[in-house]
C-alpha cells in the first residue's frame, strides 16, 4: 500500500515537473520577444531624444541682427528693381498766370544770349591781364558790347540791364548778388562767369518787360 502510494506521488511529482517545464519552455520565447520589443522601444526613444537634442534650434542676438539686415537689404533691392521696371511719367502742368502779371506776346529768348556770353567772355579776356586802372573802363566797354548784340534779339517792349563785374583772380572768395522787383512770368535774365589765370568776370543780362 505504501509502495503504491509512493509510486503515485512520484508519478504525480514528475507530471507536475513536466507540466512546469513545458509551460516555462513555452513562455520563454514570448518573454524574450516582449523583452526585445521593450528594449527596442527604449532604444528608439533614446535615439529620438538624442536626435531632438542634436537639432534644437539655437538663436543668438548677432544672428537675429544679421537676419534683419539681410531682410532689409532684400526689401530695398526688390523695391529698386520694381522702381526700375516701372516707367517714369512726366506730368506737365500748365502754370496759371496771375491776372496782375504781364503777358508779353513774345518772351525774351535766353538761349542765344547764353551762347553769346559763353563765347564772348573768353575771347575778350584771355589775352588781357588784370589792371585796376582800366578795370572799370573795360567793364563798361564789355557791357555796351553785350547790350549791342542782345538788342538784335530783343522782343518789343523789353528793356535791358547789363552788369559786368571784373576782379583779380587771387581773391579768396567773391560773392555777387542782385535784388530787383521781378515778374517771373515776363522778366528773365542770363548770367555767365569766366576766370582766366589773372582775373575773373561775371556778366549778367536782365531783360525786363515794360507795358
Amino acid at each position: 500500500m505504501d509502495r503504491t502510494r509512493r509510486e503515485c506521488l512520484v508519478s504525480e511529482t514528475e507530471k507536475r515537473r513536466s507540466i512546469f517545464h513545458k509551460a516555462r519552455t513555452t513562455s520563454l520565447p514570448a518573454m524574450d520577444k516582449a523583452k526585445r520589443e521593450l528594449e527596442a522601444e527604449k532604444g528608439r526613444t533614446s535615439m529620438g531624444n538624442i536626435l531632438s537634442e542634436a537639432h534644437l534650434p539655437s538663436f543668438t542676438f548677432g544672428g537675429i541682427l544679421a537676419a534683419r539686415r539681410l531682410t532689409k537689404n532684400l526689401k530695398e533691392r526688390t523695391a529698386l528693381k520694381l522702381a526700375a521696371k516701372t516707367p517714369t511719367t512726366t506730368k506737365i502742368i500748365n502754370e496759371q498766370v496771375p491776372a496782375f502779371s504781364s503777358k508779353p506776346p513774345q518772351k525774351f529768348c535766353t538761349l542765344r544770349a547764353q551762347e553769346f556770353l559763353e563765347k564772348y567772355l573768353p575771347d575778350k579776356l584771355r589775352p588781357l591781364s588784370y589792371n585796376p586802372a582800366f578795370a572799370s573802363r573795360l567793364s563798361k566797354e564789355m557791357s555796351d558790347e553785350i547790350k549791342e548784340f542782345v538788342k538784335g534779339t530783343l522782343p518789343a517792349r523789353y528793356k535791358l540791364v547789363c552788369i559786368v563785374t571784373l576782379g583779380e583772380a587771387n581773391i579768396a572768395n567773391a560773392l555777387l548778388s542782385s535784388r530787383a522787383l521781378w515778374d517771373s512770368h515776363a522778366d528773365t535774365f542770363v548770367s555767365h562767369s569766366y576766370e582766366s589765370g589773372v582775373m575773373f568776370c561775371v556778366a549778367s543780362i536782365f531783360a525786363v518787360y515794360c507795358e
